[in-house]
C-alpha cells in the first residue's frame, strides 16, 4: 500500500492519488487547511459543493474573526516549512495557490477589514449561503437535507446581522448606498423565492414558514438600520491608497507584471484600439453622414467621428421585454459559428445551461455574470445571469435609464457579452476546468480570476479574428468599443485608488475617461465608476489576464509554426483549470520547467 493510500483525505480530492514524498507532505497540510477553512467559512464550503458544514453560518463576531486570523497564521507557518522547489510542477503550482489564499485571507482580515468597511460583504455571505443550498433539480431527493440546513442557517441570521451592526464602523457612503439595493434582494429571496421551495421538505414545512417570518422581520429591521443609522455616518474613504492597493493587486493578479508596466501597456492598447475604431467607423460615417466634414485630428477626430456613428449603431437595441429572447438568439448564432470554425468543443446541449435574471443580492453590481456550478457538483445548473434593466424612480427617469442601458447593451453588444460570459468564455472554460483530469481540487477551488477574465477577453478577440460577423462593420465597431473596456478598467482601477483626488475630481476623471475615451453611455459609466470604488483590483484582472494569455498564445504559434492548431491549443489550455497565467507555461512544457 502506498504512503498516500495510508493517509486518508479529509476533503474530497485534498490529497491527489499517487502523491508521495514531499508532494504528500505538502498535500497533507493543504488537505487539513481545506477542511479547517471550510469549517471556518461554511458558506464557502456550500458554494464549493462540500456539504459537511451546511448547517453552520459564519461567525463574524470578535471571537470568530480572531479564530479565522489564527487559522491563517497557523497554516502559513506550516507551509513555510515546505520548500516549494522540491515539489513536482503541479504540486508547486498548488502550493502557491494555497499560500496566496492563506496570505490573502490574512491580509483581508487584518488590513483590508471588509467586516468593518464593506456592508456588501454581509449581503454576499447571506446570498451565497442561501442560493447554493437551493440549486438542486426540482425532483432531487436531497431537498429535505438542504432545506434542513437552510432552516439552521435562518436561525443564525440574527446573530450575523448583530455582528454586522457591531463591526461596520465607517464604511464609504457609496458602499452603503449600493447595499440598500442589494440587501433588498436578500429580503426578496425570503419573501418570494424561498417559500415555494418549503413544500419539498414536508416534515419541515411548518418550521420553515415560521422561521421565515422571523428572518424577514430581522432583515427588514437591519435594512432600516442601514438606511437610518449606517448611511448618515458612512463617511469612510473608498480609496485604498497606493500601498494597500498595490499589495491587494499582487494577491488578486498573481502576476509578475508591475503596476507601472500594466498602466503603460493599458494606455498603449487603448490608443491602438481607438485608432482601429476610427478606421472601421470612417466608411460607416460617410454613408450615414455624407455632408459631415471634420477638421479635427488625433483624439478629437476619433471622438467626433466614432460618436456620430455609434449614435446610430447603438439605437439598434432590444426592449425591456425582448432582452432575454434576443440573448437566446445570440447564443444560437454564436454556438453555430464556433462549431463551424472548430474553435473549441462545446459542452453538450443537456448540460443544464440556463439564462436567467441575476439574483437580487447581486443585481446591478455588474450587468452580467456566469455562475458556475459548485466545484464538487459539476452536473448542477450553470447560470448566465443578466441583471435587470435599471429604473430611475419616476416614469421619465425610468425611460432615460432604460434607454441608456439598452443603448449600451445593444444587439451587437449582447453578442459580445454572450461570447465573454458563455460561449466560448466563462461557461466553456469552467466546463473544461471542472471536468479536467489534470486540474487538482486546489486549482479548481482557488481559481484565478485573472485567468478567467483573461480567457473571456481572449475568446472575444478570437471570435472576431476568426471571422465572426464578417461583413458587419457595425458589429465589429461595437466589438472594438467593448475592447476599450479592458484597458480602461485597469486604468480606472489604478487611478481611483492611488491618485490624490477629491471625490468630485475622481468622479469627473472617471466619467470623462469612460465616456469620452470609451464611448460609454452615462448609465454604464456611472455603474462602472461605482463598481471601481467598491471592488478594487478586480477590474485589473481583465487586462492583465488577456495580456498574459495572449503572450502565451503568440509564443505557441511561433513555437509550433505550421503545426499550430488553435482548437488543440484552446482545449489544452483550459484543461489545466483556471490557474494564474504565469503558471500555464510550466504545464504546457513540463520538461522545460524542471
Amino acid at each position: 500500500m502506498s504512503e498516500a493510500a495510508r493517509t486518508p483525505s479529509r476533503f474530497p480530492g485534498g490529497i491527489p492519488a499517487g502523491a508521495e514524498g514531499r508532494d504528500l507532505a505538502f498535500y497533507s497540510i493543504a488537505d487539513r487547511y481545506l477542511d479547517d477553512s471550510m469549517r471556518a467559512y461554511p458558506s464557502t464550503a456550500t458554494v464549493v459543493g462540500h456539504h459537511t458544514y451546511d448547517a453552520l453560518l459564519e461567525d463574524l463576531g470578535a471571537a470568530g474573526l480572531q479564530e479565522k486570523t489564527d487559522l491563517a497564521r497557523r497554516y502559513r507557518a506550516e507551509l513555510s516549512a515546505i520548500d516549494p522547489g522540491g515539489l513536482s510542477t503541479s504540486a508547486r503550482i498548488d502550493y502557491r495557490l494555497v499560500l496566496n489564499e492563506i496570505e490573502g485571507a490574512l491580509f483581508s482580515l487584518t488590513e483590508l477589514r471588509p467586516h468593518e468597511r464593506s456592508p456588501q460583504s454581509y449581503v454576499d455571505l447571506l446570498g451565497n449561503s442561501t442560493l447554493y443550498l437551493t440549486l438542486l433539480e426540482p425532483d432531487s431527493d436531497l431537498w429535505p437535507d438542504r432545506l434542513g440546513a437552510l432552516l439552521s442557517r435562518m436561525r443564525q441570521i440574527p446573530r450575523l446581522l448583530q455582528a454586522a451592526r457591531a463591526n461596520l464602523r465607517n464604511p464609504p457612503r457609496v458602499a452603503t448606498e449600493m447595499v440598500l439595493d442589494t440587501h433588498a434582494g436578500i429580503i426578496a429571496f425570503f419573501e418570494k423565492t424561498a417559500p415555494p421551495l418549503f413544500s419539498r421538505a414536508p416534515s419541515l414545512h411548518a418550521a420553515l414558514l415560521e422561521e421565515n417570518s422571523r428572518v424577514i422581520q430581522a432583515l427588514k429591521d437591519f435594512h432600516g438600520w442601514l438606511e437610518r443609522d449606517l448611511l448618515p455616518r458612512s463617511n469612510g474613504d473608498w480609496r485604498l491608497g497606493r500601498d494597500l492597493w498595490t499589495r491587494k493587486l499582487r494577491h488578486t493578479l498573481q502576476s509578475g507584471l508591475s503596476p507601472d508596466e500594466i498602466q503603460r501597456r493599458a494606455r498603449e492598447h487603448l490608443d491602438a484600439d481607438r485608432r482601429l475604431m476610427l478606421e472601421v467607423a470612417m466608411p460607416l460615417h460617410r454613408a450615414l453622414h455624407p455632408d459631415h466634414r471634420h477638421l479635427e485630428s488625433g483624439d478629437d477626430l476619433v471622438n467626433r467621428v466614432v460618436r456620430e456613428v455609434l449614435d446610430d449603431v447603438c439605437s439598434r437595441h432590444s426592449t425591456r421585454e425582448s432582452l432575454f429572447r434576443d440573448t437566446l438568439q445570440a447564443i444560437e448564432r454564436i454556438k453555430g459559428f464556433i462549431r463551424e470554425r472548430g474553435l473549441i468543443t462545446l459542452p453538450p446541449e443537456n448540460d443544464h445551461f440556463v439564462v436567467e435574471p441575476t439574483p437580487g443580492f447581486l443585481d446591478g453590481v455588474a450587468v452580467a455574470y456566469f455562475n458556475p456550478p459548485p466545484i464538487l457538483e459539476p452536473d448542477l445548473k450553470k447560470s448566465f445571469w443578466i441583471s435587470s434593466v435599471p429604473r430611475g424612480g419616476t416614469p421619465e427617469k425610468d425611460r432615460d435609464a432604460e434607454e441608456s442601458f439598452l443603448r449600451e447593451y445593444n444587439l451587437y453588444a449582447l453578442q459580445g457579452l454572450t461570447i465573454h460570459e458563455a460561449f466560448p468564455g466563462h461557461y466553456v472554460l469552467y466546463g473544461f476546468a471542472l471536468r479536467s483530469p489534470f486540474a487538482t481540487v486546489y486549482k479548481k477551488i482557488f481559481s484565478s480570476g485573472t485567468f478567467a477574465e483573461g480567457w473571456a477577453v481572449l475568446a472575444e478577440r478570437m471570435m472576431f479574428e476568426n471571422g465572426y460577423a464578417d461583413g458587419e462593420p457595425a458589429n465589429l465597431l461595437i466589438h472594438l468599443k467593448q475592447r476599450l473596456r479592458v484597458p480602461l478598467n485597469a486604468l480606472l482601477d489604478a487611478a481611483l485608488h492611488t491618485r490624490e483626488m477629491t471625490d468630485e475630481e475622481a468622479d469627473r476623471f472617471g466619467l470623462d475617461l469612460l465616456q469620452r475615451f470609451g464611448f460609454q453611455e452615462e448609465a454604464e459609466a456611472r455603474g462602472k465608476l461605482r463598481r471601481a470604488k467598491v471592488s478594487s483590483t478586480q477590474l485589473s484582472t481583465y487586462f492583465v489576464g488577456w495580456l498574459e494569455l495572449a503572450d502565451i498564445l503568440d509564443e505557441e504559434r511561433l513555437r509550433q509554426g505550421a503545426r499550430f492548431d488553435l482548437r488543440a491549443f484552446n482545449e489544452r489550455l483550459l484543461s489545466f483549470g483556471s490557474i494564474p497565467p504565469r503558471d500555464v507555461r510550466a504545464l504546457l512544457h513540463p520538461d522545460a520547467a524542471r
